[in-house]
């Protein structure tokens, strides 16, 4: 009866347990109101966080600013207009280019463009404006709550503490100079040394020694759990750099400790005595030849095995049957590319890149409807410098009230206006545009060996990277605008991602996603690809998860996946159109790609 009832009462709490912790850590729905004709859930919510976190954190947070501002309370602020939010999300420029007056505003304010998300759904930008209203996952804080505001402490505080605090420094700084120049004197006119320098010197030899060595061993049992190697590497190469990395510790550690202490304690021992007097040593050859052979073979090699290791893994013969994922750097964030149903990569250019194409994947109907978009731009421009007297009157007609950084950020618009920058800036845009429309068109009148041959229309555009464990991928790199760096640390792989210069790494995963959450004990543990470049004021959160599993889970993701153009069976019959009437071969001159 006893064994029953404790079984009873183990099974309750466990019940219980589940409760609270479904209570505690999963989404809670705020919202009472829909938005834009749907109610929100808890499993809208969580979708909307997903989204935001792959489109919207590298530049957006929701209580602070990160390169964009805050997004708590947006709704509010645009008078909870949720369709003027979706459009302004979906496509912000077309939003500008319509003349929509707070579309205008926002766009004349903010200098950094926000991107265009036009391969996201309506439903899916509604559960991100969920995600958005309700405050996060909405079990943090509870809008109900009780919980007091905590007052905003002043930045005018925090500065004059630090230049009091700085003023105090140079005041007992000045304090010890005096007291030193003090006991100079005494001891100038008494002729006798009041101060021992040379012994302070000596023993801040060995206390520096103790304490350096001290801080040494503590800062790596504090930073211990942030090795990597403790773990192992997921990756077939990053095995073998583990081991090479752990003989140059082997290598160089000694040699670190011994040199350090040999240096600080011979300062204390040999440190200068009445009646002692030094040995001059012109030089030694043995010693010469010691401490610049053996150095020089150790090195050696290490420089050599390193090089031997990175010619292995570049030239790597995994690369010919691997996987070819092309990963694309932007600021602030990345897109992955899966070959479709011929297992190939369609040929990209920068000059086709916009809102839905955000890769520049090659497609023939796609440049012709992106020529006809640069020609509205254009058009759009010329209209807006036609407007530009229109525009400078409004701004010195709106001057009258502002004030502090509001008037100056105000005056500043007027003064693009007056100096002639934003004319210059429009007809700057203008010309490139021509040039860009110039480039497709001699693109699309290539016969021969033109990029538009229908191999990217089944390619699959992702933010997230799926790998199948034990099967080898190639990476190939490409990057939008600034320099970057594609980093997996787990995998021990990090590529430059050069505008202009595309790269590529070829490894083998060898640990699942699930196998390394139990390794670390950690059930929430995720692959990432991170940007290891500074490249910007969000680098930070420049991210993209990256999950190892095996290939029936692969297979069921990449279903799911769809294609990014629609297949034109005029393409794979050879067929062209008016623009493709010239016989020239498509050269780097005629497009350059990237």
């Amino acid at each position: 009866m006893t064994n029953k009832f404790q079984n009873q009462s183990k099974w309750l709490l466990l019940v219980i347990g589940l409760l609270f912790i479904n209570q505690s850590f999963a989404y809670k729905n705020n919202l009472t109101e829909p938005i834009l004709g749907q109610d929100a859930s808890e499993a809208r919510i969580e979708q909307g966080d997903k989204l935001f976190t792959a489109n919207c954190a590298s530049c957006h947070a929701l209580k602070k600013k990160v390169v964009g501002p805050p997004l708590d309370g947006v709704a509010a602020k645009y008078d909870y207009d949720y369709t003027w939010l979706l459009a302004w999300i979906k496509d912000n420029s077309k939003l500008i280019k319509s003349g929509d007056e707070r579309a205008i505003i926002a766009s004349e304010y903010d200098p950094s463009a926000m991107n265009i998300f036009q391969n996201l759904k309506d439903d899916e930008i509604t559960s991100i404006l969920m995600f958005i209203e309700n405050g996060g996952p909405g079990n943090i804080i509870d809008k109900g709550s009780n919980t007091p505001e905590v007052s905003v402490i002043s930045d005018s505080l925090f500065s004059n503490i630090n230049w009091a605090v700085l003023i105090m420094c140079i005041l007992v700084f000045a304090i010890i100079l005096l007291i030193f120049g003090i006991l100079e004197l005494v001891s100038n006119v008494t002729g006798k040394e009041i101060i021992n320098w040379n012994n302070i010197n000596a023993y801040m030899m060995l206390v520096f020694l103790i304490g350096f060595f001290g801080l040494t061993i503590y800062e790596y049992s504090i930073h211990y759990q942030y090795d990597l190697s403790q773990f192992g590497s997921a990756s077939e190469h990053g095995v073998e750099l583990d081991k090479m990395m752990r003989w140059t510790w082997i290598a160089t550690l000694p040699v670190f400790f011994i040199t350090q202490f040999l240096l600080f304690y011979f300062s204390f021992k040999y440190r200068r005595k009445p009646g002692r007097k030094a040995y001059f040593l012109s030089h030694n050859n043995n010693l010469e030849y010691v401490w610049t052979i053996i150095p020089a073979i150790v090195l050696a090699v290490l420089v050599s095995g390193g090089f031997k290791m990175w010619n292995k893994i570049l030239r790597s013969d995994a690369g010919k049957d691997a996987q070819n994922i092309e990963v694309f750097a932007y600021q602030f964030g990345w897109y992955a590319r899966y070959t479709g149903e011929d297992g190939e990569l369609g040929k990209a250019n920068f000059n086709l890149i916009n809102g839905t194409n955000p890769l520049g994947v090659a497609n023939r109907a796609h440049a012709t409807e992106l020529i006809d978009e640069l020609r509205a731009d254009i058009l759009f421009m010329d209209t807006a410098i036609i407007n530009l007297p229109k525009g400078l009157t409004k701004l010195q007609s709106t001057l009258g009230g502002k004030v502090g950084d509001e008037r100056k950020k105000h005056l500043r618009k007027i003064k693009e206006y007056t100096s002639g920058d934003k004319l210059d800036d429009l007809e700057g845009l203008i010309q490139a545009r021509n040039t860009q429309i110039e480039r497709l068109q001699r693109a699309l009148k290539v016969k021969k060996g033109n990029m538009f041959d229908g191999k990217g229309d089944d390619d699959q555009v992702v933010q997230e990277i799926h790998l199948v464990k034990d099967q080898p991928v190639k990476l190939r790199f490409r990057a939008r605008d600034v320099i970057h760096s594609a980093y997996l640390p787990y995998f021990r792989t990090q590529m430059n991602v050069v505008p202009g210069l595309p790269t590529q790494f070829t490894f083998i995963p060898i640990k699942s996603t699930a196998e390394m959450r139990k390794i670390k004990g950690d059930p929430e543990f995720d692959y990432y690809l991170v940007c290891n470049k500074i490249c910007g004021n969000a680098h930070f959160n420049m991210k993209m998860k990256v999950i190892v599993e095996d290939q029936k889970s692969y297979d069921k993701w990449i279903s799911k996946q769809s294609a990014l153009f629609t297949k034109d069976p005029k393409e794979d019959e050879g067929e062209t159109d008016e623009n493709t009437e010239s016989t020239e071969t498509e050269t780097t001159e005629t497009v350059a790609s990237n």
